[in-house]
């Protein structure tokens, strides 16, 4: 049985509409917790004036015991940022990011393991980035799925689940632990769940459109029963 994870960026860009309706992210982040989400990640580059470090603090603090997934870029001050609060996950999400921050890591990751925080790597499906993860000491990795979810042939898809799949065994094997995101639906998702050693289903636009018409906690409720 996969977890599933609730992205809130999608919730985040949303959240003018969503101040206008009297729910902002703390608020977000309870109700999904009270509906069964197993987890929470949320993206943060620390330039926004409109979403501070203290908003970022309030948000973490609403999971409570809920796992909550950091995704950040690999630099200095998101690193501080990230030792900083009670996240039990930071995801490194960057183009080229082990050819382009191979040095940054290598000091990073020492650091948010002693902190107790478990390390992911947001990767495309390529065995060779895998590799690179698991020299490294990936805990997790998240698979981006979009070349799956976001195929409109029957054969495609097939084969992209197929590559999903190697990936996932592979990382598996070598006791990593394995998420997919990336464009899952309530109607694509079985497919991915159907990999054994998928562990994590990530997904946030999808929940937040279908709870404008059922409402969040009813909308997860629906998802959860897909992957349980």
């Amino acid at each position: 049985m996969a977890q599933m994870e609730l992205n809130l960026d999608a919730f985040l860009e949303a959240g003018q509409q969503l101040k206008l309706a009297g729910l902002g992210l703390p608020g977000i982040v309870t109700i999904a917790g009270l509906s069964g989400v197993d987890g929470f990640s949320l993206s943060y580059d620390g330039r926004s004036q409109s979403f501070t470090e203290k908003d970022l603090e309030l948000a973490v603090a609403s999971a409570m015991d809920i796992r909550f997934a950091l995704r950040i870029a690999p630099r200095a001050e998101l690193l501080q940022v990230a030792l900083n609060l009670p996240v039990k996950q930071v995801t490194f999400v960057a183009d080229n990011i082990f050819e382009d921050y191979s040095a940054d890591l290598e000091t990073f990751i020492p650091q948010l393991k002693d902190a107790g925080k478990m390390i992911s790597f947001y990767l495309d499906p390529d065995i060779t980035l895998l590799k690179k993860a698991y020299r490294i000491s990936a805990d997790l990795v998240e698979l981006n799925v979009r070349h799956y979810s976001g195929n409109s042939s029957a054969t495609g898809q097939v084969e992209a689940q197929e590559q999903v799949a190697l990936m996932s065994r592979t990382a598996e094997k070598n006791g990593i632990g394995v998420a997919v995101n990336g464009g899952i639906t309530y109607q694509n998702v079985l497919p991915l769940i159907s990999i054994e050693a998928v562990e994590n289903v990530i997904v946030g636009r999808t929940i937040l459109g279908r709870s404008v018409f059922v409402g969040l906690e009813a909308a997860i409720r629906d998802f959860k029963s897909q992957v349980a």
